[in-house]
């Protein structure tokens, strides 16, 4: 419910925002939302003892931005509605209509298989040529038996499993017999 919230909220400001003015607030919207993993500024965003006024100086504070700005004036009405709890939300959604926009997605390529550079450029290659964007993988080790590429904001989700391939092919020898 609340990532619907934030894409109204998102839609209307993009909307006032020339390009300039997008990339900046999508910046200090990262910067807001990382603000949120920190206990004493979620008890300052709850407290019921400080206004709204208050609240939104201090997430201005914590940006490069002015009270007049369009963002400014954004973080006030997030404020009054007390609806600040929607920055991260409305950092992702921020994130992802820059990525539509700019046509450049960002993807993750796990596993316990060691991914050469080339390999991951070739695989880049293919998922931009494929969905006609462009696409970057970020790769990390893990302990699936096997290699998962996710594309979450294209809703691309690919794996290949070694344990399946494993028990796919056991089970196809045990009928053949």
């Amino acid at each position: 419910m609340r990532e619907v919230v934030a894409k109204k909220y998102v839609k209307a400001l993009i909307l006032t925002l020339d390009a300039n003015e997008f990339d900046k607030a999508s910046v200090e919207f990262r910067k807001l939302a990382s603000a949120f993993s920190i206990s004493k500024f979620n008890f300052i965003i709850d407290s019921p003892m400080i206004d709204a006024k208050s609240k939104s100086d201090f997430l201005l504070s914590l940006i490069d931005d002015n009270s007049n700005s369009k963002l400014g004036r954004f973080l006030m009405l997030l404020s009054q509605k007390h609806r600040l709890h929607l920055i991260p939300e409305i950092s992702k959604e921020f994130e992802y209509q820059k990525a539509i926009r700019d046509s450049k997605f960002k993807g993750l390529i796990s596993g316990n298989i060691d991914i050469t550079p080339a390999q991951k450029s070739e695989l880049e290659s293919k998922f931009s040529n494929k969905f006609d964007v462009k696409v970057e993988f970020e790769t990390i080790k893990n302990d699936f038996n096997g290699i998962k590429i996710e594309l979450d904001d294209l809703g691309v989700e690919v794996s290949f499993s070694i344990d399946r391939l494993r028990a796919q092919m056991s089970e196809y020898i045990l009928k053949a017999i």
